[in-house]
């Protein structure tokens, strides 16, 4: 299937790195209470009486973690100038030089789509971008869910960890919209929480189907190199380390959509 693309594709105002320090009630507003619940907790909408005493619990930990900033939320994004070939996409550098080359499969059937169309090919006169992200609230956190443990806090552990997961979703979420309003792509009042799905344009995570190469984890942390300012490392299995951190590859284009390989 032939990506389509917008007659004047969207430039971003720069190409600079950009490193974020969020503010964490932002994270909290942009918190789906309804997927931590059911994600982390087991807990469906009909069951009242056990959602009111998760939700004094939550409400407890937000609390101490604003207070005492137990969580700190860092992140790095970049536009890119970027064409696709094929399968493939090749990022260049601002200087035109050809920085990387992000490969990914194409469905057998149907449509046959690739997340390479939906960037503007080579060929095209059109220049095009693509943006990266990787964001992180997992600094401390697995050190102060072992003190909660082996004070034998043992749900509160717990939920230290799956709030820093949710909270680093829901900071990928915020860091999409700002990507989205610099692109001038963004809606003027986005519905809170964020709701990936509802807006123009979309962000892909590597290791889900549609870009299970994880050693694409490398390509993205060579061009934003988020260690020494956000903190974010990448083990040699490319998993990103701390765990509760999120990286994608945004596109701008109306044509982009959640599709299964």
């Amino acid at each position: 299937m032939a990506a389509r693309f917008p007659a004047d594709n969207p430039v971003p105002a720069d190409l600079e790195r950009h490193f974020v320090e969020q503010p964490l009630p932002e994270l909290f507003a942009n918190m789906d209470e309804d997927l931590f619940n059911l994600r982390f907790l087991g807990l469906k909408k009909a069951q009242e009486d056990k959602r009111r005493e998760a939700a004094a619990q939550l409400a407890a930990l937000k609390e101490e973690v604003l207070t005492k900033g137990l969580i700190k939320a860092r992140g790095v994004y970049r536009f890119f100038p970027a064409a696709s070939d094929g399968d493939k996409i090749r990022v260049y550098g601002g200087d035109g030089a050809e920085a990387a080359v992000l490969n990914f499969p194409r469905q057998a059937a149907g449509d046959r789509l690739c997340l390479a169309d939906f960037t503007a090919p080579a060929a095209d006169a059109k220049k095009d971008h693509i943006a990266l992200l990787v964001v992180t609230c997992g600094e401390g956190v697995l050190a102060l869910a072992r003190r909660e443990r082996e004070a034998g806090n043992y749900v509160r552990s717990y939920l230290v960890e799956a709030l820093a997961l949710t909270l680093a979703e829901a900071f990928a979420d915020v860091l999409h919209y700002r990507i989205r309003r610099e692109w001038g792509i963004a809606e003027e009042n986005p519905v809170i929480p964020l709701l990936r799905s509802k807006y123009r344009g979309k962000r892909y995570s590597f290791g889900y189907p549609v870009c299970p190469d994880l050693a694409n984890q490398a390509v993205l942390f060579d061009l934003l190199k988020p260690e020494p300012d956000a903190g974010i490392k990448l083990t040699d299995g490319y998993m990103m380390d701390p765990e509760a951190s999120v990286s994608a590859i945004v596109f701008h284009t109306p044509a982009a959509v959640y599709f299964g390989i």
